[in-house]
């Protein structure tokens, strides 16, 4: 980073959202003190250690003078902030999202994705977040489910680093597929879904548009193989077994599409149909054994953030807080980026809850402080040798 060593940790963090002005005139009409970008900045670093009521966050704001300098502001109540959070622009959030977003592709544009040959990865995948059966009476599915999904794109820049770049929130009654043609666009990369996304329409859409996929379908889809295309395969890729390579046709589609089916090292069958006819089988089998990496992403933020048991139950509260959640995933990732470290993004949440209150020269010296002498292990010793015999002895 810059030469900003006399500034504390939270104030690093919130320099990303500092620079880009987000204060909305009319949502602060009359306000005085807890200004919307304010109010931003204070989620921000609640996610960021992942405080679980509006009461912990108020209780940091009041202990720490130097999250208070950082926000300019030295006290506020639970139910303001919670007000203030309910009054949120939803689509100002969604651009602050896309702009923190858009600072993360120009750090990662040099990158080759998974591989030089397989190029960058966009998995799309969606995730459902569980919301009071009474107060999430709006969201409801069925008689009982209730709860709001999320749709994401995540691109894969290397093995490493993966992030969302494009995100679309409903509730859950809105089914996966049909949120597909708002997340595959661009014909570069190359898109990654699991059965959920299985549609011959969508597929001959697709191909006709030039867009590049691995899907997997159902084991009862019928695919019918055309004739002559069998291909020849390395039984074995690795910890893959490669059983079938062969270009098929589905119901309803005029355009044939490459089948691999495979086995893994578990022994689950898989079969995806693909546009990828450049690449070998194995590379192929390769490309959707990495749709796991967004199940991770899921696990991450609701983990190591506050989504998956949000502060608030209406609407608008609801939808900030999805989108106040992936800033503070975007935060944590640029301080990761900006430290060009080989460290996870989670080694670095880890630190920046530490030392968030310290100055950042105490932070970077712990963060390149060197690892220690590395221990030779438990070594075994005969717990045996000069031990008397073991004697028989009965209590009565």
């Amino acid at each position: 980073m810059d030469n900003v060593k006399p500034y504390s940790v939270v104030c690093q963090c919130l320099r990303t959202l500092q620079s880009l002005n987000f204060r909305p005139l009319l949502e602060d009409h009359r306000t005085h003190k807890l200004f919307s970008h304010t109010a931003v900045e204070l989620h921000t670093v609640a996610q960021l250690l992942q405080l679980d009521t509006y009461d912990e966050i108020t209780a940091q704001l009041r202990a720490h003078p130097k999250l208070q300098e950082a926000i300019n502001i030295d006290s506020i109540s639970s139910a303001q902030l919670s007000r203030k959070t309910n009054r949120l622009c939803t689509q100002a959030l969604q651009g602050l999202f896309y702009e923190l977003i858009g600072r993360i592709h120009e750090k990662t544009n040099r990158e080759n994705g998974l591989t030089p040959q397989i190029g960058r990865l966009h998995i799309v995948d969606a995730t459902d977040i569980s919301l009071p059966e009474v107060l999430g009476h709006w969201a409801r599915c069925g008689s009982r489910k209730t709860g709001v999904r999320l749709h994401v794109r995540l691109v894969v820049v290397n093995p490493k680093t993966v992030f969302p770049d494009k995100v679309v929130a409903s509730t859950v009654n809105v089914r996966e597929a049909k949120i597909a043609p708002d997340l595959v666009i661009d014909p570069d990369a190359t898109y990654v879904m699991d059965r959920g996304y299985e549609s011959s329409s969508l597929f001959q859409e697709w191909v006709t548009g030039g867009k590049r996929f691995v899907v997997r379908v159902r084991d009862r889809t019928k695919l019918y193989p055309v004739s002559g295309t069998e291909r020849e395969h390395s039984s074995e890729a690795g910890a893959l077994q490669i059983l079938q390579d062969v270009d098929v046709l589905l119901n309803k589609t005029t355009t044939p599409l490459r089948l691999v089916a495979f086995q893994d090292e578990k022994g689950r069958y898989y079969r995806v149909v693909t546009t990828r006819w450049d690449l070998t089988a194995a590379e192929v089998a390769s490309i959707y054994k990495n749709r796991w990496k967004i199940e991770l992403f899921f696990k991450w933020i609701k983990q190591h953030l506050k989504l998956a048991k949000l502060h608030g139950s209406q609407p608008t509260s609801v939808w900030n807080q999805l989108f106040l959640s992936l800033i503070a995933f975007a935060v944590n990732l640029l301080v990761t980026l900006d430290l060009q470290t080989s460290k996870s993004p989670w080694q670095v949440l880890q630190l920046l809850r530490t030392y968030m209150f310290h100055s950042w020269e105490e932070f970077e010296r712990e963060f390149n402080r060197p690892p220690k002498r590395p221990s030779r292990g438990k070594q075994k010793v005969d717990r045996t040798a000069g031990k008397p015999d073991p004697q028989r002895i009965i209590l009565r």
